[in-house]
C-alpha cells in the first residue's frame, strides 16, 4: 500500500499524526523540509502534527507532495545528491533523462562531514546507482561506497551536469 493511501486511511483517527510521522521518516525528510517543498507553512504542519483541525486543501497538498516523493522512488535508477539543504533547495528537477534513461534524483541533506558520510552509506543501502557530492567529502565517500561518485561545484546548473556524469558511470 502506498504511503499516501495509508495516510488517507488513518484520517479521522488518532493514528493520523503517527502515520504522517512514519511517512516523513520513510521519505527521509524533516517537517521543515516538507514545508519548504509543499509550500505549506511550517506552523500549519506543526498544528497537523499536534492533532489540531486543518483544512481539506492542506490535506490535498500533503497527499500531492507524498505522491511526488513516491513517484520518484518508483524509478529503479536513482542518483543521490548529498549537499546542504540550502543547495538542494535550488534543484527544480526530481528526475533527469540521460542517454535514453530516466534517473530519479534523491536528495540527502547533510551539513557536516559526519552527516555526509552517513548519507553516503544510507544512499548506497537505498539502492542508488551513483552519488553526487562536494569535492571536500568526495574522497572519503569514494572509500566508503562501491558505487560511482561525481563531484560538483555548487552552482545549481552544475548539479545536473554532475548527475549526468554520475549517470554516465553507471
Amino acid at each position: 500500500m502506498k504511503a499516501y493511501e495509508r495516510l488517507l486511511l488513518s484520517l479521522g483517527s488518532e493514528k493520523f499524526t503517527d502515520e504522517f510521522r512514519k511517512i516523513l521518516l520513510e521519505l527521509n525528510i524533516s517537517l521543515k523540509e516538507f514545508s519548504d517543498h509543499s509550500q505549506i507553512p511550517y506552523s500549519t504542519l506543526y498544528k497537523v502534527m499536534n492533532n489540531k483541525d486543518f483544512r481539506v486543501s492542506t490535506l490535498q497538498k500533503i497527499v500531492k507532495v507524498i505522491k511526488e516523493f513516491e513517484k520518484d522512488d518508483e524509478l529503479d535508477d536513482k542518483i543521490a545528491i548529498i549537499a546542504a539543504r540550502s543547495s538542494l533547495n535550488k534543484l527544480t528537477q526530481k528526475t533527469i533523462d540521460f542517454n535514453g534513461k530516466t534517473y530519479a534524483i534523491k536528495e540527502y541533506p547533510s551539513n557536516t562531514l559526519e552527516e555526509c558520510l552517513i548519507s553516503a552509506v544510507s544512499a548506497e543501502r537505498d539502492g542508488v546507482k551513483a552519488i553526487v557530492c562536494a569535492p571536500i567529502v568526495s574522497a572519503c565517500v569514494e572509500k566508503l561506497v562501491r558505487i560511482p561518485v561525481a563531484v560538483v561545484i555548487t552552482e545549481s546548473s552544475d548539479y545536473l551536469k554532475a548527475v549526468k556524469i554520475a549517470a554516465s558511470k553507471i
